[in-house]
C-alpha cells in the first residue's frame, strides 16, 4: 500500500529541479534499478538527474538503461532533492554520505529493517520486496509512463532481491508488478541472461578461489569463505566480481549461514546469507552492518583471520538464537 512517506517523496521530486540519486556500496540488482528507472522517470519529467555510486558498476548489470551515467563522486553543485535508495542507513552510502547530507531534503526509499535513518523524508517499507517496487509506486505516483527501459531496470530490481522470484520475501505484489513491467517491455529471459549467465574472467577466478577456502563449522551448518588482497590481485578483480559468490557457499546442504569475506583497502567486507529461521541482519547489525532476515553485510576494520573468528563467534550465537526461539 502506497503510504504519506511515499506521496511527500513524489511531491517533494515534483517541486525540484535538480535532483541526486545515490546507490548503496556494493551495489546490488536492486539499488541500481531502483535509482536507474527513478532518474529515467524524473528526465522524462523534465528534472536534470545526476547519479551517484561510491563502487564500480558490476559487469553483470553494466547491460542496464543508463548504468554508463553513474559517477563515483558526488559534483561540487547544489541540488534541490538528494534520495538515497536501498541503503539502510547512512554508513552503506560510503563516501557519498557527507554530500548526499547537503541537500536541503534527502529522501530514503528503502525496504530494510534498519533504524539507522537520516532522511527528512523516509519511504521506508519493510513488507516490499525490493526497493524497485516502492520506486515503481513512486513513478505511478509522479505520473509518468513506464517505458521499456524503466521496466528493465525496475525488473532487475525485483528479480534480484527475490532471488528470481524464489526467496520467502516473493508475495503477490512483486509478481503483480514484475508482470506489468514485462507488458512494458522488460525481457525476462534477456536480463536473467546479462544478470546470472555473464562473468568476467576475473570473477570466474575469484568464484575458484573462494571455494577452495571453504570451511565448514557446527557440523556443517556454518561455512566460510574468504578472498584475500592477493586473490584479487592474482585474479586481476575487483569487489564488483564477487557478486552471487557467496550464494554458493550457502547452496551447500545442511549449511544454515554462509559467510563470504573479502579484503579491501585494509578492511573485510563480509556477505552474510542464512536459511530460515536464521536472521543474518541480526548478526550483520554487531559489526554495523544491516540487511535482510537471509541476506546482509557489514564491514569490519581488522585483519581477516580476525574478523572471521568474529563473525564465527557471532554466527554460533545466531545459529543458537533460531533454534531456541519461536520464528517470528
Amino acid at each position: 500500500m502506497i503510504g504519506d512517506p511515499l506521496e511527500m517523496a513524489a511531491e517533494a521530486l515534483h517541486s525540484a529541479a535538480k535532483v541526486l540519486l545515490a546507490c548503496h556500496v556494493n551495489p546490488d540488482g536492486d539499488t541500481m534499478g531502483s535509482a536507474l528507472a527513478l532518474g529515467l522517470a524524473l528526465h522524462s519529467a523534465g528534472k536534470e538527474v545526476t547519479l551517484v555510486c561510491a563502487d564500480e558498476v558490476p559487469l553483470p548489470y553494466r547491460f542496464m538503461p543508463g548504468s554508463d551515467s553513474f559517477l563515483r563522486a558526488v559534483p561540487e553543485e547544489a541540488f534541490d532533492v538528494a534520495v538515497a535508495l536501498d541503503c539502510d542507513g547512512e554508513r552503506r552510502l560510503g563516501s557519498l554520505a557527507p554530500a548526499v547530507r547537503r541537500a536541503p531534503c534527502v529522501i530514503e526509499i528503502d525496504h530494510h529493517t534498519g533504524t539507522d535513518r537520516f532522511g527528512d523524508i523516509v519511504a521506508v517499507d519493510s513488507t516490499a520486496a525490493a526497493t524497485a517496487v516502492l520506486v515503481y509506486e513512486l513513478i505511478r505516483l509522479l505520473a509518468q509512463p513506464i517505458t521499456a527501459d524503466i521496466a528493465t531496470n525496475l525488473f532487475v530490481g525485483i528479480m534480484t532481491d527475490t532471488g528470481s522470484f524464489r526467496f520467502a520475501n516473493t508475495r503477490a505484489r512483486s509478481l503483480r508488478i514484475a508482470a506489468e513491467l514485462v507488458d512494458c517491455g522488460a525481457d525476462p529471459y534477456q536480463i536473467a541472461d546479462h544478470v546470472y549467465e555473464t562473468r568476467s574472467r576475473g570473477a570466474t577466478l575469484l568464484l575458484g578461489q573462494a571455494l577452495n577456502s571453504l570451511r565448514l563449522y557446527q557440523e556443517g551448518q556454518i561455512a566460510t569463505a574468504r578472498l584475500t588482497a592477493e586473490d584479487f590481485e592474482s585474479a586481476g578483480a575487483s569487489d564488483a566480481d564477487t557478486e552471487g559468490i557467496v550464494n554458493h557457499v550457502r547452496a551447500i546442504a545442511g549449511v544454515q549461514i554462509a559467510l563470504l569475506l573479502r579484503e579491501i583497502n585494509g578492511k573485510v567486507r563480509v556477505s552474510l546469507r542464512s536459511r530460515e529461521p536464521v536472521d543474518v541482519a541480526e548478526i550483520a547489525r554487531e559489526f554495523g552492518g544491516g540487511g535482510h532476515r537471509v541476506a546482509a553485510g557489514c564491514t569490519i576494520p581488522l585483519p581477516i583471520a580476525q574478523a572471521e573468528e568474529r563473525l564465527l563467534d557471532a554466527a554460533r550465537r545466531g545459529l543458537q538464537r533460531a533454534h531456541s526461539s519461536p520464528r517470528p
